[in-house]
């Protein structure tokens, strides 16, 4: 009984060790957007400001 609840302790942890490993792949880079105005402004406002 011992063996049988080791072997499946250990085969539980190499099974989530693996799907962690597939999860964090899947991401790939997080990119931002490239942009010179503040968060927020609208085109229009910074366009017609006086």
């Amino acid at each position: 009984m011992l063996i049988k609840m080791t072997v499946l302790a250990i085969a539980y942890v190499a099974v989530c060790a693996l799907l962690l490993t597939i999860a964090y792949q899947l991401q790939g880079p997080v990119t931002t957007a490239k942009t010179d105005r503040p968060a927020g402004s609208s085109f229009l406002v910074e366009r017609f400001a006086g």
